[in-house]
């Protein structure tokens, strides 16, 4: 069952690239960059999802059986999805702000670096202190969105300022959801047997990465047409 929802994630992938690509050519004032982050997000959770319907993105030595792909995906697209939403922050901004950047991007590393972390060890106690350590470096992260990300935000234009509400909203749900998962799956309390809980990691991911840039670029190309994405 689990095979066929990621065989599915990837067809969805796959036509989401189209669209895109399709959007690309008629950018509507949105920069390239920015559908070149969503290709190389699209893309490259596709390929980890290739990787584990064909079963080899796990770890069966493991107790329980690590899905490592699940973490090959999220540590490239994680940042991405960072940088992407920085980009709809200060896409009416002229100048932007590199050391924000910075501050917001590197915290998605330990965030997921903690989840196979924690799944290689041993003792509860270790594994729900890694867990935590996540769980900050997200609370870091969703600080900085709701914080002086979102500052800047309110320095464009009132659309473009309640358009990242929109988006940074829907991001920072989504991103607690993965780790709520994480430890009601096998990993964790076990209240989720391991087909479920891979089923909602892609259904998660399929809201996220796919969903998610279509929302925040589709609305962005809606502003333009309403002439509502001038630089300041």
């Amino acid at each position: 069952m689990a095979e066929w929802w990621l065989w599915s994630y990837v067809i969805l992938c796959a036509a989401a690239l189209l669209l895109f690509v399709r959007w690309s050519r008629n950018p509507k004032g949105i920069p390239q960059s920015e559908y070149l982050v969503v290709f190389v997000v699209l893309g490259w959770s596709a390929i980890w999802h290739v990787v584990a319907a064909l079963d080899a993105g796990r770890t069966r030595a493991a107790d329980p059986i690590m899905e490592w792909a699940h973490y090959a995906d999220w540590i490239v697209t994680a940042p991405l999805l960072a940088f992407s939403l920085v980009l709809t922050a200060t896409h009416a901004i002229a100048e932007k702000r590199i050391g924000l950047v910075t501050a917001l991007i590197v915290p998605t590393i330990p965030m997921i670096l903690a989840g196979p972390v924690a799944e290689a060890m041993r003792s509860p106690t270790a594994r729900f202190a890694s867990y935590g350590i996540g769980m900050v470096a997200l609370g870091l992260v969703l600080g900085l969105i709701w914080g002086p990300l979102r500052a800047d935000a309110e320095r464009q234009p009132a659309p473009m300022a309640a358009h990242f509400i929109v988006v940074a909203l829907l991001l920072s749900l989504l991103w607690l959801a993965f780790p709520l998962v994480w430890i009601l799956g096998p990993p964790g309390v076990e209240i989720l047997d391991e087909d479920t809980s891979a089923i909602l990691f892609v259904v998660l991911s399929a809201l996220m990465k796919v969903g998610w840039s279509i929302v925040d670029v589709g609305r962005l190309r809606a502003m333009s047409d309403r002439g509502q994405l001038a630089v300041a």
